[in-house]
């Protein structure tokens, strides 16, 4: 089962006296509790939000809108009594009277520690569908090299944080990423006979999801360069990504082949080579 992840830019509620909520807390068991506890005490009504607790940090912290149309006391009340509780560290509260509040307390926005910049789908489809319009051909050339980089700096980053085994070894749980980010919900087939190749199911994948709509019998090129880059820079080898199935061409999903590339022996070396195994099996005799 999967479920939809909404990242809330704003809350919109016309009539209603809304607040966006940020309450940094001990990182300890119950913490939550107390506050949401606290919360619901002063008949504030919890909308949406967000807990960020990383396991390594003494603090977390949870933020949310909240509607404060009914709070018993007012602000001000609702600030100190969330102070008062022993396992909060700090209470920040902004509200609106118009029914409209955007999110002004947070920046920059991070994913997996680091700097990221959130983009709608259709805004990026827009960008690659431009380039095509622009450069033809030669787009495909430039968001191929863009995007194997862009996946390349994925599996450095990864391996920075989990090191090259575990990372190696948690190969389908990584590319699960995939479908965290919103590129499309990702499965992985293997072979029971080896490691390599697998097939890597990519059912919605924006970038197709987008070219099958206007009609444009166009492969994905972004997400296959992706996934070459970050196989590629994850196993320190090259790989190679081919295109098995995609809805533009009327497949129910698109699917990906994923190998390791054997690189030829130099025929300078086979003939080397050869001329060594013959001197032996004549020394052999």
């Amino acid at each position: 089962m999967r479920y939809p992840k909404n990242v809330e830019i704003w809350e919109y509620a016309p009539g209603r006296r809304l607040a966006e909520v940020v309450i940094r807390v001990k990182n300890v068991k119950g913490a939550l509790a107390k506050c949401s506890q606290a919360v619901s005490d002063l008949d504030v009504n919890m909308l949406s939000g967000f807990m960020n607790a990383p396991s390594a940090s003494p603090v977390a912290t949870w933020s949310f809108f909240a509607d404060v149309t009914d709070a018993m006391g007012g602000i001000s009340e609702f600030k100190s009594t969330l102070q008062s509780i022993d396992v909060v560290e700090s209470v920040d509260v902004v509200a609106s009277e118009d029914g409209f509040m955007v999110d002004k307390q947070h920046f920059p926005v991070q994913w997996a520690g680091r700097k990221a910049v959130i983009m709608r789908a259709e805004a990026l489809n827009e960008m690659l569908l431009r380039l095509w319009s622009v450069f033809g051909s030669g787009a495909g050339t430039i968001i191929d090299q863009m995007a194997e980089a862009m996946g390349r700096q994925s599996a450095t980053e990864m391996l920075e944080d989990f090191g090259h085994d575990f990372a190696v070894a948690q190969l389908d749980e990584l590319l699960s990423a995939y479908s965290a980010l919103g590129y499309a919900e990702v499965s992985i087939e293997r072979s029971k006979s080896s490691e390599f190749p697998v097939v890597v199911h990519a059912k919605g994948l924006f970038e197709c999801e987008a070219s099958s709509k206007r009609r444009i019998r166009q492969k994905s090129v972004f997400f296959r360069a992706h996934l070459r880059g970050f196989m590629s820079g994850l196993f320190g080898a090259p790989f190679d990504v081919s295109e098995a199935q995609c809805v533009t061409h009327g497949d129910e999903v698109c699917s990906f082949r994923v190998a390791a590339v054997v690189r030829e022996v130099p025929n300078i070396l086979r003939r080397a080579a050869s001329r060594n195994a013959e001197g032996i099996a004549q020394s052999n005799f």
